[in-house]
């Protein structure tokens, strides 16, 4: 039971220190095929803005005000899920042709 509990402390502990450790998507990758452009934009700043990346454009930050502050420019503070999951993301809006911002 100690074990269990000093874990789950653990756990905890990081992700209070790494957000991005504990995120959740709003969007399942299966469906970022039916999404439109403008969808899969709003929901790649989501993800960066919960995961406290800064967010680069004006109107990702307007977009996210209320999003908690920033830590660092750099998508390497991102969990490997979660950088895996936005690669998923940003290879659909390829293929799409999705133009930036």
């Amino acid at each position: 039971m100690f074990r269990y509990l000093a874990f789950a402390g653990t756990a905890l502990a990081a992700a209070a220190v790494f957000p991005a450790a504990a995120q959740t998507f709003s969007a399942n990758p299966g469906t970022f095929g039916a999404m439109t452009c403008q969808q899969l934009w709003y929901v790649e700043q989501e993800v960066l803005a919960e995961g406290q990346v800064c967010l680069k454009s004006e109107r990702a930050r307007r977009a996210f005000r209320r999003a908690g502050r920033c830590i660092s420019p750099d998508e390497a503070i991102l969990s490997d899920k979660t950088r895996d999951y936005l690669k998923k993301l940003r290879a659909v809006a390829r293929h799409k042709e999705c133009s930036g911002p």
